[in-house]
């Protein structure tokens, strides 16, 4: 298999042209989108009419790490619990997660380690206007940060937990039995082992409530809040239209993402997968 990767026009993301996942990835090629999601933090994939199957995705992405099933275990596929269904419709069974409102800013959070380093998604049906998924690069906006705002947030750690008052049984379609009380502790800046390179992480919603450990309350959430609206100025931003077909993978540590509100009276049809990787310090100590 012979693949090309071109940098998008944008503050992050390459585009993929010549894999194949009916093919699968050799060493080889995995290898090289290994490189090139460090180096561009997302990587997009035009299959057009020709969609990957579940299997076909649960191997690709089983072939970058271990997967780890979401909190919504009512939006897993049979047979593939790795990959949940994101729609604002359901199929038989599966209950579609989401909703078809706007998802702010975030990136996705595991109570348990290794962090959560990789995320797909890809699309099966679209709608005429809306959902557009938006990315930040948070690598170049830990860059762009000065050398003091850099010394002081580089040791800083920040503790999270589930928001008060989620809507389990219907934005996130999760069954009896979650923890709503589990906390955990993770740097807010993360670095990529393989490249070194730092990026600011002040993943603070829509899910989450946080605070910055060892910093007094109203200071730690000025400093998270301020840190937010560096982070997600459109300078850093990529916002991509789905098409069907389209497929993405991205480095969840180094980004956020954002997803924009679309009519309900469309279906729209995603798959995801949450992929381990990286192993944070401060919350493998806990």
């Amino acid at each position: 298999m012979s693949i090309t990767i071109s940098p998008l026009d944008a503050p992050l993301g390459a585009e993929v042209r010549g894999f194949d996942f009916a093919a699968g990835a050799d060493p080889g090629v995995l290898a090289t989108l290994r490189a090139a999601v460090d180096e561009h933090l997302l990587l997009l994939f035009r299959n057009g009419e020709r969609i990957p199957t579940d299997q076909q995705v649960e191997d690709f992405c089983s072939a970058i790490g271990p997967l780890r099933p979401t909190l919504a275990d009512r939006s897993r596929l049979p047979g593939h619990p790795g990959i949940n269904r994101v729609s604002n419709r359901d199929a038989g069974a599966v209950q579609g997660t989401g909703g078809c409102g706007r998802v702010t800013w975030h990136s996705d959070l595991s109570f348990r380690p290794p962090l959560i380093e990789f995320l797909y998604l890809d699309a099966i049906r679209t709608t005429t206007a809306g959902g557009d998924t938006k990315w930040v690069n948070l690598v170049a906006a830990y860059d762009a940060l000065g050398d003091d705002v850099r010394a002081r947030i580089d040791s800083l750690g920040v503790r999270y937990r589930l928001r008060d008052g989620l809507d389990f049984s219907g934005y996130f379609k999760a069954g009896d039995g979650i923890e709503t009380s589990r906390t955990t502790e993770i740097s807010l800046v993360q670095r990529n082992p393989r490249t070194v390179r730092r990026s600011v992480w002040p993943n603070t919603g829509p899910d989450f409530a946080c605070e910055v450990v060892d910093l007094e309350p109203t200071q730690g959430a000025d400093l998270l809040a301020a840190l937010f609206v560096h982070c997600t100025d459109e300078r850093f931003a990529y916002r991509h239209r789905w098409a069907p077909g389209d497929a993405c993978l991205w480095i969840n540590t180094q980004t956020m993402h954002e997803r924009d509100a679309f009519p309900d009276d469309e279906e729209r049809v995603l798959r995801h997968v949450n992929i381990l990787g990286v192993a944070d310090p401060r919350q493998a100590a806990a």
